[in-house]
């Protein structure tokens, strides 16, 4: 009698961090063709997702609500992952299966610049709630390298030396120092050649499968509390952004974007306060969202 044993599911969620044309995209490519049956690659590239924003006045809340999105669909595709080991076919994402057709890992590669640390440390949090393995590569690249690279590419893809360098400075680089979270830090100098570290690419990739966070416990309550004030934020930052498309006078959009961000705060401060008294309701959601006009 033949027993077929069924490989666990594993799933590892890697964030890559630098500069544009730091060789972020060139690398997920690169181990898409590399990994062969060592583990499925699931490259999910944030530049074919975020569009630009039509409004300059409100165009942080649009990021943030399209990074929020992303974020939501990396989850989804974890859970499915997870439930039958497939993608789910509305998930329009570059998808590069492995020759094994028996492998149960995957790599799903987070090709963004990630320079804020806060940025990373959602993914890390996907990571802990689902029980998936976490780590990052930072792509060292030097400001004149990324500028040369940068005017390199097609008027697509570019972006402007003044964003890029604005971007240089914002750049939070991974320490686990101060986040012991970032221990698990590849660090990769742009102008190296990748095949010329292939195995000590490779034993980091395979190696990060184990390096997945422990799960704390979270009261209910809590948890309740703190997703109803995430929702409600979520819900304030699209009013805002209703508000500024209706507004034809855009000179006044800047003073106004201000002001109506200055109110999202001090709801979600009074939000917050409510549930440290555990007295937030859901009902009181639309309540707030109905206080920006």
């Amino acid at each position: 009698m033949v027993i077929h044993i069924s490989m666990p599911t594993r799933i590892c969620i890697l964030a890559l961090i630098g500069l544009p044309a730091a060789g972020k995209t060139t690398f997920c490519k690169w181990v898409a063709l590399m990994s062969k049956s060592s583990f499925n690659v699931i490259h999910i590239c944030y530049d074919d997702h975020l569009q630009l924003p039509q409004n300059s006045a409100s165009k942080d809340f649009q990021f943030r609500d399209q990074r929020t999105e992303i974020l939501s669909t990396i989850s989804s595709l974890v859970g499915a992952l997870n439930n039958n080991g497939t993608v789910p076919d509305h998930i329009n994402f570059y998808v590069k299966n492995s020759e094994n057709s028996k492998c149960r890992d995957y790599l799903i590669l987070c090709d963004d610049n990630n320079y804020y640390r806060s940025m990373r440390y959602k993914l890390y949090q996907l990571c802990k709630q689902n029980k998936c393995a976490y780590g990052q590569i930072y792509f060292n690249c030097d400001l004149q390298l990324a500028l040369i690279r940068n005017n390199t590419r097609g008027s697509q893809n570019r972006v402007s030396d003044e964003i890029l360098k604005r971007m240089e400075n914002r750049l939070e680089k991974p320490t686990d120092s101060q986040q012991h979270w970032e221990a698990n830090t590849f660090i990769l100098d742009a102008s190296e050649n990748y095949e010329a570290k292939k195995m000590e690419i490779l034993r980091y990739l395979c190696k990060t499968f184990e390096n997945v966070p422990e799960s704390q416990m979270v009261d209910t309550k809590v948890g309740t509390e703190q997703s109803l004030a995430h929702k409600l934020d979520l819900l304030l930052r699209r009013r805002i952004r209703e508000i500024l498309q209706s507004k034809e006078d855009t000179a006044g959009r800047q003073k106004i974007a201000q002001n109506l961000n200055a109110k999202r705060q001090q709801i979600l401060h009074e939000i917050r306060s409510k549930a440290e008294e555990n007295n937030l309701k859901i009902d009181d959601i639309d309540k707030y969202v109905n206080l920006l006009h």
